[in-house]
């Protein structure tokens, strides 16, 4: 009798569930409306291109739905969910690089951060974006562009980790140490990758080996970040005078695709009062199962002015190039051009939480490229307009 009445205070004492505090809830979404003029595409099936009328096309661009929080009781680990539904209402003739959406919804990230050690060890684990690329790794609610974030990430994504959202399994390991002048962040992460396009099977082949990611950044003068953590952003309206310069490299070795493929990125932001800048060179190298290597390029350069404008909102006219060019012996561009120049005025009237824009986006290309597969279509010129609600 004792012991039973004993059991449930041991019990009490021995199972403590974790408290989780600073627990919140968050959404965001991107209206726009987009003219797109002197699309192309197959209409027939016979591989020859005609045109297309030119359409306006109102869609929710982007559209998310996050939970994040942090464990505590003697454990110091913070993590993110986030679901997407994106593109609903698109058209397929939108001159945009997103796909068309159907209500589909998914799980954009699932990760847990772990800091192991204030400064230098923060454990993450979970679906999220390997560390390489700055338009990769800056959400689409941060960066400062058109109505889609620049194509440099979709060369680089579906290189290096197939998937166009640029998620991937994995585990990470980073750290961040700022000092009076200046800062360094490391990322070193290890990544399962499934998607077809970087295995050459469905859900993986029977050829395995692991993605290797790894990036680091010198900040000089303020740095980009106060703590250490896996997003981004571009603008810091006047807040920063400082430039950060990271170069990152990611390597996964034979499978049923290739015999070897890397990446090799060179990336630049800079913010002195008024003045954004941002740029980023990546180079796509694989060796195919024949023996055959090749190297993809891209880059873009994308500069933004911030204007004070009445009751605390600001103005900020931007101008962004990228160049795409495609290897002959590429396996996903052979011989593919993509040219890009986008100009646009961006209002913040709460900074990136409630943001108008308007854009006009120029873009042409050849071969098989994001902008024309050489056969079946042809995105053409667009000019947005946009609202941004992050709440």
């Amino acid at each position: 009798m004792v012991l039973l009445l004993l059991a449930p205070t041991v019990c009490a004492q021995t199972v403590q569930i974790p408290r989780v505090s600073d627990l919140r809830f968050s959404a965001g979404v991107q209206l726009v409306g987009i003219y797109t003029g002197g699309a192309q595409a197959d209409i027939n099936g016979d591989r020859r291109l005609e045109n297309v009328a030119n359409r306006f096309d109102f869609s929710a661009r982007r559209a998310r739905f996050s939970i994040t929080g942090r464990v505590t009781e003697g454990l110091d680990l913070d993590f993110r969910i986030v679901f997407y539904y994106d593109n609903l209402g698109r058209d397929r003739f939108t001159g945009g690089r997103s796909s068309p959406g159907d209500g589909t919804v998914g799980v954009w990230d699932a990760f847990w951060t772990w800091h192991a050690q204030p400064t230098w060890a923060a454990i993450t684990m979970g679906y999220f974006r390997p560390q390489i690329g700055r338009e990769n790794l800056t959400s689409g609610f941060q960066t400062n562009s058109s109505m889609d974030k620049l194509p440099t990430q979709v060369y680089q994504r579906a290189h290096t980790v197939g998937r166009s959202s640029g998620r991937e399994m994995g585990i990470n390991v980073g750290g961040l140490r700022n000092r009076s002048k200046w800062g360094l962040n490391y990322n070193v992460g290890l990544f399962d990758t499934c998607h077809a396009g970087v295995t050459g099977q469905t859900s993986g082949g029977d050829l395995w080996a692991p993605l290797v990611v790894s990036r680091v950044a010198l900040s000089l003068g303020q740095p980009e970040m106060q703590s250490y953590g896996i997003d981004y952003q571009v603008n810091y309206f006047n807040r920063r005078k400082g430039a950060t310069l990271a170069a990152a490299y990611a390597r996964q070795g034979a499978n049923n695709a290739f015999h070897r493929n890397e990446t090799v990125s060179f990336d630049l932001l800079a913010n002195y009062s008024s003045l954004n800048l941002d740029a980023e060179l990546d180079l796509l190298r694989r060796r195919t199962l024949s023996l055959v290597q090749y190297t993809d390029r891209v880059w873009h350069i994308r500069s933004g002015y911030n204007i004070r404008a009445p009751h605390s909102t600001w103005l900020e006219p931007v101008v962004a190039v990228v160049k795409f060019r495609g290897d002959r012996l590429s396996a996903l561009y052979p011989n593919g051009r993509d040219r890009q120049l986008d100009v646009g005025l961006n209002w913040y009237v709460r900074e990136t939480r409630v943001k108008l824009n308007v854009h006009c986006t120029r873009q042409k290309g050849s071969g098989v490229s994001n902008y024309s597969d050489g056969a079946t279509f042809l995105r053409g010129n667009m000019v947005g307009l946009g609202v941004q609600l992050v709440y």
